[in-house]
């Protein structure tokens, strides 16, 4: 008999291995289908990035939304100049073949878990890219802020405390949907009565942007206090708990009642705007002086310390005082103290002019000083025969006669000048010169317009 020729079918050692090699065949395509599939042509560019921004292989290329490759390595490259770039190989599909040189590419979040994809937008060059070719990276547009970079700014603490007030805004709307609905059903009518107030902000004679950097000034003068006023809101939340208590009905009544308030603040607002500028004006002019007022604070401190010190001390003081006021009470009631007041005015008057007529003789001519000590010469200096005090007439003994004219040669200045007003600052008297011939009167010319002091006694032989 014979032997029928076994089919493999039959053999169920190759049938498992058979089994095995597709899974492994179907696990291997599996794994490597995000760098494209084995025996498939594909149109291989590079493109230079500045930044990688966490781009990782298997990230998808897309134009237009539409996926046409991906990316299948991302490394690090330097540059002559020291500046590093990373470089991206994209393995696209063909149908994207040829892409313009002038291509620019853009890396985009896809998630906000943080994945990405590289966006091309093609350009409209002649020139067309082979397989192969580099996108250089300027080509590169300016890479936005995502959402992952965003969130890394900030700590851990304050990531936390954006959780929980997403979670408790989620609560606030919670169960509040008719109210939701109830506001934007008056939202545009709110917005059409928006618009004239944000036209009227939008005026450069409300100088927003100064207010807007003065609340900039503010918020740096109050961040050193950030934590105390960060205290404040604990506190607030009880405030506001307390005002729950009373917002229905005493509190929204109240709001009801501003209502009207409002309405005619608005209706006002055109006479109050020329008050405004003028205030506006004021406060301008009044900023140096604020300036001013701010570097003098240390100062001003100081002085108001030392015045708390004294105010103190005047309860002591008082008493004294109050017997002071008394007696100035007591002074300014006489009836004699006003007439004595008159005698003295005119007696200060009358010496004033006397002042006046003696301050240039003094000053000018010294003749006041010169009288005094010529007085004290006369009788302290002298001679063997006595002091200058004893001293006889000479006279010619034919002028001793009465005459019905003066003498020829008399000679007679009964005031000179002395520097007084008038006299044009002469120092006369003391310096006449001889003259012959009779001479009544101030001598013509000027003499000196000084007077230096007059020497007699001894001194003057030298």
């Amino acid at each position: 008999m014979r032997r029928g020729r076994s089919s493999l079918l039959a053999n169920p050692v190759l049938i498992g291995a058979a089994t095995i090699l597709v899974a492994l065949v179907a696990v291997v395509l599996a794994y490597n289908a995000n760098t494209g599939l084995p025996f498939v042509r594909t149109y291989d560019l590079k493109v230079e990035l500045p930044d990688g921004q966490r781009l990782t292989p298997g990230n998808d290329v897309r134009i237009g939304g539409a996926r046409i490759g991906t990316v299948i390595a991302v490394k690090p490259e330097v540059r002559a100049n020291g500046r590093v770039v990373a470089v991206a190989r994209l393995q696209l599909d063909r149908t994207a073949e040829p892409l313009p040189a002038d291509t620019r590419l853009l890396v985009r979040p896809r998630s906000a878990l943080g994945l990405k994809f590289v966006e091309l937008t093609r350009g409209s060059s002649s020139r067309m890219l082979r397989s192969g070719d580099t996108i250089p990276v300027s080509q590169a547009v300016e890479e936005p802020v995502d959402l992952d970079q965003l969130a890394s700014v900030y700590d851990a603490r304050t990531r936390d405390a954006f959780r929980r007030g997403f979670v408790d805004f989620g609560d606030a709307f919670t169960g509040r949907g008719q109210a939701i609905n109830d506001l934007l059903e008056v939202l545009p009518e709110g917005m059409r009565r928006l618009s004239p107030v944000m036209h009227n902000l939008a005026d450069p004679g409300t100088e927003l942007a100064r207010t807007l950097q003065a609340f900039a000034r503010t918020a740096g003068e109050v961040a050193p206090v950030a934590q105390t006023l960060g205290t404040l809101l604990p506190r607030l939340e009880r405030t506001f708990s307390a005002f729950a208590a009373v917002a229905r009905p005493h509190v929204q009544e109240w709001i009801e009642t501003g209502v009207p308030l409002q309405r005619t603040i608005q209706r006002e607002a055109t006479d109050v705007r020329p008050f405004l500028r003028r205030s506006a004006r004021l406060m301008a002019a009044l900023e140096p002086g604020a300036a001013a007022l701010d570097r003098a604070s240390g100062p001003l401190a100081d002085a108001l310390r030392q015045g708390v010190r004294i105010n103190a001390r005047l309860p002591r003081m008082l008493d004294p005082l109050d017997d002071a006021s008394r007696a100035i009470q007591r002074l300014a009631d006489d009836p004699n103290v006003p007439m004595a007041i008159g005698a003295a005015d005119r007696t200060v008057s009358r010496v004033d002019r006397i002042l006046e007529t003696l301050a240039p003789t003094q000053v000018r001519c010294h003749y006041v000083s010169l009288f005094f000590r010529n007085a004290s010469s006369v009788i302290g200096e002298g001679n063997q025969w006595g002091t200058w005090q004893r001293s006889g007439l000479i006279l010619t003994p034919i002028w001793m006669a009465p005459r019905a004219d003066p003498g020829p040669q008399l000679h007679h200045n009964a005031l000179p000048n002395t520097g007084q007003p008038g006299s044009d600052g002469e120092c006369e008297a003391g310096f006449e010169g001889y003259r012959k011939g009779q001479t009544i009167g101030n001598v013509p010319g000027v003499q000196r317009t000084d007077s230096a002091p007059m020497i007699t006694g001894p001194e003057a032989k030298e």
